[in-house]
């Protein structure tokens, strides 16, 4: 059950955070010798408490990475007096979930061992609905969406189609549940910020592919500040006009400026990377009130981050690379 109190939910957030791997750290990792030196600093750390003897060195890695999200997730569960807006912190995990089941129940195999825990979903009622194509028991919005997707899958089987479509529900829940909240929190703000970004990614993307207005139009995600009407007068819109045609609201300015960056450096990559650093601020400022969700959520996407960095780090090393790590700890 959660806790009525912030203030015990600080406390633990102090505890926990003290635990988490800072850039120091996580470059002495990286800069270890070899690929075993480094899984030993990093068991030093704490990581791997369930770790068993008998799994392959490959599988301890993202076991030991994976574990330690998943009591991530549970102790944030666990102390937020928040349940309400902490669990769309938390719908990512239901989606992928979803995606894997429904890939796996299309190749015909068991679900990989890709699955997350910890989401807002019971995963035993996920992997049932997508066995069965029963949606009954999810909410109104994802139980549409992927009755649309089982008619889709009777046409064609599109897995970028299906996984855009997962996407939108789980923004269109989100849009719904704060509306419901009367949210006008840094919550809003990130799923706002965080769609904008999204969706002019996929605008790059579909110009790149010369998608028309109704190839785009299931893959823009609610949510956002930037009106969906904006991204698709924008699909025939000249490349270096771009920028000023989405330039729009309080996202708009950084919105433009990624797109210029991307016209200057040709990198898709560019607007993931500039995403995750304006998210990571605006949980950053919400993280100066104590009283309020924003430690709770700093804490949690804090651990994403680092389990991140570490997947960077250890795969640079199985690769013989050089390790670069995200911009957040450079």
């Amino acid at each position: 059950m959660p806790q009525a109190s912030y203030a015990y939910a600080m406390g633990r957030i102090s505890v926990m955070t003290i635990k988490m791997l800072d850039a120091v750290k996580l470059r002495r990792i990286a800069e270890a010798a070899t690929e075993r030196e480094a899984l030993t600093m990093l068991l030093e750390t704490g990581y791997g408490g369930n770790l068993s003897g008998s799994n392959t060195y490959n599988k301890e890695i993202d076991y030991i990475i994976r574990d330690q999200l998943t009591q991530s997730r549970a102790d944030v569960w666990e102390i937020t007096p928040d349940p309400e807006r902490t669990k769309l912190f938390l719908l990512e995990v239901d989606t992928h979930n979803i995606k894997a089941f429904l890939k796996a129940r299309l190749l015909g195999i068991e679900v990989p061992d890709i699955l997350r825990y910890g989401g807002v979903f019971n995963l035993d009622m996920l992997k049932e609905c997508v066995k069965t194509k029963n949606y009954e028991q999810l909410p109104d919005i994802y139980k549409k969406a992927m009755n649309e997707v089982e008619q889709d899958l009777l046409r064609e089987v599109d897995p970028l189609s299906f996984s855009a479509k997962i996407d939108c529900a789980m923004f269109r829940y989100v849009k719904s549940e704060l509306d419901k909240l009367h949210d006008h929190s840094f919550v809003r703000d990130y799923f706002s910020l965080m769609a904008d970004f999204q969706n002019a990614r996929s605008l790059i993307r579909a110009r790149f592919l010369h998608w028309d207005v109704d190839k785009i139009r299931p893959q823009l995600l609610a949510c956002g500040e930037i009106d969906e009407r904006f991204f698709l007068e924008a699909v025939d819109t000249p490349l270096e006009q771009l920028s000023g045609k989405l330039n729009r609201g309080s996202n708009g300015r950084l919105i433009a400026e990624t797109i210029d960056d991307y016209n200057s450096k040709g990198q898709l990559p560019v607007f993931k990377q500039k995403m995750e650093t304006a998210l990571m601020e605006i949980v950053k400022r919400a993280s100066y009130n104590p009283f309020g969700l924003g430690p709770i959520v700093g804490y949690l996407l804090g651990r994403n981050a680092e389990a991140k960095a570490l997947r960077v780090i250890f795969n640079a090393k199985r690769s013989g690379v050089e390790v670069n790590l995200p911009e957040l700890y450079q």
